[in-house]
């Protein structure tokens, strides 16, 4: 197997219409260097269709989802050779991968569909033209009867079918790792809660192991095991109702009757004189 050199490339491809539209200065390193083209789908999408792409436009692929992108460019493989495809090395480092396959074989001709899933930890952003995937061509020993069979429009575009294999919800490294937080904080916040629950759990779990043990418990004694851990668990909650009020009491001054802790000691009712008679009346003297 023999790769075909950049001079091959740029003779051949033009010549014999391999890849069109062909553009000389494409051709680096011995590779060719394809475009993003008109359609693509992300798994993101609410509406779960592909998107059409006008001339420089833009699409998006979120961190952790698949999409499917299709070439600018129509590729055909001569019966004589055989094709290897990936993904620039600029947008590999972004996390942008190539899982849909590394060759094209021979008798190929249509649009390539790469599908890619974005690995990295940020959005990825791609415009219709911009240069994001590569193929190198080689030659077989002979030509070969083996070829690609299937041929049509179906080659240029995003099938139903396509889009079909990639619906679903994808769960991102980065929406776990959110679901993990939440989980995190509604236990941090409720300890207290799931302790006193674990407590009541093993009471009971002991209390008929032993009852078990020895004697049939009678309704009786059940009735009468639910009010221990009832009363149990107010004991285990009573504290913290009642921190719950002194701070309310204190977020509203000591209470709704307005008194004041701190306020001085009010003054006592003078004396009444000494002698006969009621308070409040005179003296027969």
């Amino acid at each position: 197997m023999t790769y075909w050199r950049s001079e091959t490339m740029q003779q051949r491809l033009a010549h014999e219409e391999l890849i069109v539209p062909f553009a000389e200065e494409r051709v680096t390193h011995c590779a060719y260097e394809l475009a993003m083209g008109p359609e693509a789908f992300i798994t993101s999408r609410d509406d779960k269709s592909k998107i059409t792409l006008a001339d420089h436009e833009s699409i998006v692929i979120p961190s952790g989802q698949f999409a499917l992108l299709l070439t600018e460019e129509r590729v055909t493989v001569p019966t004589t050779a055989i094709a290897f495809i990936s993904m620039r090395f600029g947008i590999k480092r972004q996390g942008l991968v190539n899982v849909s396959g590394f060759h094209v074989d021979p008798g190929f001709s249509g649009r390539l569909k790469f599908s890619v899933y974005n690995a990295g930890s940020r959005d990825i952003t791609i415009s219709r033209g911009d240069p994001v995937f590569l193929i190198w061509y080689a030659n077989l020993d002979d030509e070969t009867a083996d070829r690609y069979g299937e041929t049509g429009e179906e080659q240029d575009r995003i099938t139903s079918s396509d889009q079909n294999v990639m619906h679903g919800e994808v769960a991102s490294p980065g929406e776990l790792r959110k679901e993990l937080e939440t989980v995190k904080h509604f236990y941090g916040n409720n300890k207290w809660l799931l302790g006193v629950l674990c407590g009541v759990a093993v009471t009971i779990l002991v209390r008929l192991f032993f009852m078990g043990a020895f004697t049939m418990p009678t309704p009786s004694d059940l009735e009468a095991m639910k009010a221990e851990i009832r009363e149990e668990l107010l004991q285990e909650l009573k504290p913290m109702s009642a921190g719950n009020d002194r701070t309310n009491m204190q977020a509203n001054g000591n209470g709704d009757s307005g008194m004041n802790d701190n306020a001085p000691p009010a003054k006592a009712a003078p004396a009444l004189p000494n002698g006969p008679g009621t308070a409040g009346e005179p003296s027969e003297n």
